[in-house]
């Protein structure tokens, strides 16, 4: 049978269907590479959220996902085990109180709680809990909205301690100290000053004070640091670098990744006798946004860490 010999008219409609089936095949292919993609950054989202990079002091450590997979070997900070903090005394003869005035509470937390990492005998991680803070935001399709969100809910929970470096744990020795006690890889615990604070609250038992701080909220930056801000300046602050650094294979494609703080509070407790801290609980919502393939992706995480301190 001959093959049949098209027009002129007939082989331009032929060509212009072929390249209108490859441009409807490329942007489905974009589409779902981009859907896969989100998934991909949501995932590792959650692996940061749940197994933040810990320090060991030295050297360096592999992050393990929920699921028993590395994300990455990232380098660790080096801690100068012989660095020590500038303190001042507690003032034990200071009465605290509701009444008492912000500069006050502060001056008298702040003196405490930076004895804790260069004088205490031991500082152990009671309990570290991640949780999920809300829903993700931005322009993820809502197909994938739901499963992320069930992804993220799933993996949330108390961390397993057992699977910590047991310095990370149960800290002895100055450089642990420092690397595992807010602020994290830092000599000092607390550069608050009273207007870093929304509210507080002391409660006197006749032999402790109970004193919450409650930290006023720093948006989503790209500057998140140490000692920046106000969260920066008493928590362990989720910095930007640390998220690219647990992104993995994401890390390339992700792009604008900002860190904030906000909900977050710290409650210790002090011996009014010797003016040492004796239990500590750390408190905050930080917020992941970043944009990947055009899809804009804010995560909030919540994350709270117990600690009692042996003299």
């Amino acid at each position: 049978m001959a093959k049949k010999v098209l027009t002129p008219e007939e082989y331009k409609s032929k060509m212009e269907k072929k390249v209108d089936k490859r441009k409807r095949f490329g942007k489905a292919f974009l589409t779902t590479f981009a859907y896969a993609l989100a998934c991909v950054v949501v995932f590792s989202s959650m692996v940061i959220a749940y197994t933040p990079k810990s320090a060991n002091v030295t050297g360096s450590t592999t992050v393990n996902s929920p699921n028993g997979s590395t994300v990455d070997e990232l380098p660790v900070p080096t801690v100068d085990a012989s660095a020590t903090v500038a303190t001042d005394p507690v003032d034990t003869k200071v009465e605290l109180s509701n009444s008492s005035t912000a500069e006050e509470v502060v001056a008298y937390f702040n003196a405490a709680i930076n004895l804790v990492k260069p004088n205490a005998k031991k500082i152990t991680l009671l309990k570290e809990v991640n949780s999920p803070a809300g829903g993700i935001e931005g322009n993820l399709p809502k197909t994938l909205t739901g499963l992320a969100n069930s992804l993220i809910e799933s993996n949330m929970g108390e961390k397993d301690l057992s699977k910590l470096d047991p310095g990370m744990v149960n800290a002895t020795t100055v450089a642990q100290k420092n690397a595992m006690f807010p602020v994290e890889n830092e000599t000092w615990s607390s550069k608050l000053e009273a207007a870093d604070i929304e509210k507080f609250d002391v409660k006197d038992d006749g032999k402790n004070y109970t004193i919450t701080l409650n930290i006023k909220a720093d948006e989503p930056s790209e500057g998140t640091d140490h000692g920046v801000g106000h969260a920066g300046r008493v928590f362990s602050v989720i910095k930007p670098s640390i998220v690219t650094e647990n992104a993995g294979k994401a890390a390339g494609i992700i792009k604008d990744v900002k860190t904030g703080h906000k909900d977050a509070y710290v409650t210790v407790t002090i011996d009014k006798t010797t003016g040492n801290v004796t239990a500590a609980t750390y408190y905050f919502t930080w917020t992941l946004s970043l944009t990947a393939l055009g899809i804009n992706l804010s995560i909030p995480f919540g994350l709270q860490k117990d600690f009692a301190i042996a003299w």
